[in-house]
């Protein structure tokens, strides 16, 4: 089973599990680690992206329900990085979501 999806504005195709999650795709197959592994159980947000407009937990979501999605990384924002959240994120140092930071 092929998926078709846009990421970050680019058709994409996916011939694998359909029951992989898109972080993983994201990260492993894609190159793009912006979007992290923090929990896995959609609890603390290291792993959000936009589909379809809406802010998901790409941890969670199966390739399956990614069909015909445009999915939005951080790295979609801006190519260059210059993005008011990217720029954010790197003013702060920002290592994640500060799911595992000690309190």
């Amino acid at each position: 089973m092929s998926i078709s999806l846009s990421v970050n504005g680019t058709p994409r195709s996916y011939d694998g599990d359909p029951a992989q999650p898109l972080l993983w795709y994201l990260r492993d197959e894609l190159a793009l680690t912006g979007t992290k592994y923090g929990c896995g159980i959609a609890a603390c947000g290291a792993c959000t992206v936009h589909v379809n407009g809406s802010a998901v937990q790409s941890c969670v979501v199966p390739m399956s329900a990614a069909a015909n999605a445009k999915v939005t990384t951080i790295e979609g924002l801006s190519a260059k990085g210059d993005h008011p959240v990217q720029k954010a994120w790197a003013d702060a140092n920002v290592p994640q979501c500060g799911y595992c930071q000690s309190g």
